[in-house]
C-alpha cells in the first residue's frame, strides 16, 4: 500500500553566511534578522502548506531548529533532530568564501564534476546524498499516510531532488531553493509537486 501522505522539505532561514557567500555546513549558524523574519512568516503561513502535521524532523544545527520551531509553535508540535539531515560539511575548509574554495583550492569545480571528490576532513557529495536519503525515506515510511515536515540545509535537499528526480546528483544546481523555500515531493513517484514555495515572504 502507497503511502498518502504529504512531505515537505524545508531550507532554513537566512543567515549571514548566506549573505557573505561563506560556506557553513557544519559550523552552527544562527539565522540573522532577516532570517528570523522569514522563520516567523514561515511559521505564521505554514497552515496554508499543510494544514495538519503529524511529525516534524529537523537538522541539529540552530538555523535549521529554530526555522523548525517557528513551524511547530502554532501546533504545539513536537520537533524530531536527525544529524543526518545536517548540511554538506567540508571539514578544514568550512569558514572559507565561496570565491576562495573555487578560485584558490578548485574545490567547487571538482566537487560539482565529481560526487566522490572531498574537502580535507569533508564529506562528498555522494555521501550528503545517501544519508540524507535514507533518512527522509525512513521518517516516509514510518510515516505511512500521514503528513511529514523535514527542515534542513540547501544542499542537501538539491542534492537529495537531483538524484531522486534525475538519478544524477550533478544536476543539484536546478534544485536550489531560497530560504525558507518550501517543496513538495512524492517520494513513491519520485516527483515534485512544487519547488521552493515562499507565498509566505
Amino acid at each position: 500500500m502507497q503511502a498518502k501522505g504529504r512531505l515537505l522539505l524545508v531550507r532554513h532561514g537566512q543567515t549571514a553566511a548566506n549573505v557573505d557567500k561563506v560556506w557553513h555546513g557544519h559550523t552552527d549558524t544562527q539565522l540573522n534578522p532577516t532570517g528570523q523574519q522569514q522563520t516567523v512568516k514561515l511559521g505564521e503561513y505554514f497552515h496554508n502548506y499543510m494544514p495538519e502535521i503529524h511529525a516534524i524532523y529537523s537538522s541539529p544545527l540552530e538555523r535549521a531548529r529554530h526555522t523548525a520551531e517557528q513551524i511547530a509553535g502554532a501546533g504545539g508540535h513536537s520537533i524530531n533532530i536527525d544529524p543526518r539531515l545536517v548540511e554538506f560539511g567540508i571539514g578544514e575548509w568550512e569558514g572559507r568564501s565561496f570565491d576562495d574554495l573555487k578560485n584558490e583550492t578548485d574545490f567547487v569545480d571538482r566537487m560539482m564534476t565529481d560526487e566522490h571528490h572531498r574537502a580535507p576532513g569533508g564529506e562528498t557529495r555522494y555521501e550528503v546524498t545517501q544519508r540524507f536519503l535514507t533518512a527522509v525515506e525512513g521518517f516516509w515510511h514510518s510515516h505511512s499516510n500521514e503528513n511529514v515536515v523535514v527542515v534542513a540545509h540547501g544542499l542537501a535537499i538539491a542534492f537529495t531532488l537531483s538524484h531522486l528526480i534525475e538519478n544524477d546528483t550533478a544536476k543539484w544546481q536546478d534544485y536550489l531553493v531560497s530560504n525558507t523555500g518550501v517543496t513538495e515531493v512524492c517520494l513513491n513517484q519520485k516527483e515534485i509537486i512544487s519547488l521552493g514555495r515562499t507565498d509566505h515572504l
